[in-house]
């Protein structure tokens, strides 16, 4: 299979990395896209002997104006087929107003979805965000479809692949994706579960018999005698591998701690979005290292 094509414009100078630029909201060429697919899951088929239609829900519209908590305007019952149309009309143009209550919307019937028996519904989706270039994907969000960051593509598989392999390491580094890239976000959360997921793939390797293992301690007896462990990586004139090693730990592990009021609390204060993201890909790394046995006793 070749290279997926690529539009005239975007083969001429300058124009491939505007075609690629990713964009956030609900930009104009995906609107009417969007809400195809959106009014289709707002909708339930009804067979008929010229071949079948969708009957808007009132039951789905008024759950969606509840959880976007914007108010459509609609006052009927939908007692009527042409009644249940005019609440549906109610909330396309609401959402037409409004990019995230549209995102939001997607995003919650997008989770009502089983991942197998709706597998086409599902990747219908996805070919419509992607075409658009969209910031936004069909991902897993706590076990069920959703709305996550479109980074590279590369990464997120390989989060997916630790994820689904290790357990306590993989659920917590799934819980950080989670945390960092879906679109209900907590850069706190992210980060915390980005150490936990470290500090559980390390564990068993640096500190295996410590009972209440920290990263802090893994740091301080990997520094102390790093010739106790192998690293993959073979020493090179100008850096030694489990100097650079270290330093990753310690980055991961001093931006956290200095965030903390005292030793007893949980969670790190005052997150950025950016600094949770890259805890997350660094905690990747750091994981896939530890799990794989690229670091092993020697």
């Amino acid at each position: 299979m070749g290279e997926a094509w690529v539009p005239f414009y975007a083969r001429q100078e300058g124009g491939r990395e505007a075609f690629f630029r990713l964009h956030d909201g609900v930009p104009d060429w995906l609107r009417e896209s969007l809400w195809g697919w959106l009014s289709a899951e707002m909708s339930t088929w009804r067979s008929s002997s010229s071949g079948g239609y969708y009957d808007p829900s009132v039951e789905k519209i008024r759950r969606v104006e509840r959880l976007i908590r914007v108010g459509i305007g609609w006052t009927g019952s939908g007692r009527e087929y042409s009644g249940r149309v005019t609440g549906l009309k109610a909330l396309r143009e609401t959402l037409y107003r409004d990019e995230m209550a549209f995102l939001t919307a997607v995003d919650y019937r997008l989770s009502c979805l089983d991942g197998v028996q709706h597998s086409h519904r599902i990747a219908a989706l996805e070919v419509v965000l992607k075409d658009s270039a969209s910031r936004w994907r069909v991902s897993e969000v706590s076990g069920k479809p959703g709305l996550a960051d479109r980074i590279d593509e590369t990464v997120q598989l390989a989060a997916e692949s630790l994820a689904a392999k290790e357990a306590r390491s993989g659920e917590l580094l799934a819980d950080a994706w989670r945390h960092a890239f879906s679109m209900n976000r907590d850069p706190s959360a992210a980060y915390r579960c980005a150490v936990r997921a470290v500090e559980a793939a390390a564990g068993p390797v640096l500190t295996p018999n410590d009972q209440l293992p920290t990263l802090g301690k893994m740091i301080s007896v990997f520094r102390d005698k790093p010739e106790k462990w192998d690293f993959a990586f073979t020493v090179d004139s100008a850096v030694e591998p489990k100097k650079v090693l270290l330093q990753m730990l310690q980055l991961l592990w001093t931006n956290e701690y200095s965030r903390h009021v005292d030793p007893g609390v949980d969670s790190p204060l005052h997150v950025t979005q950016g600094e949770a993201e890259s805890a997350v890909m660094l905690a990747l790394t750091l994981t896939s290292w530890f799990t794989s046995g690229a670091v092993s006793i020697r």
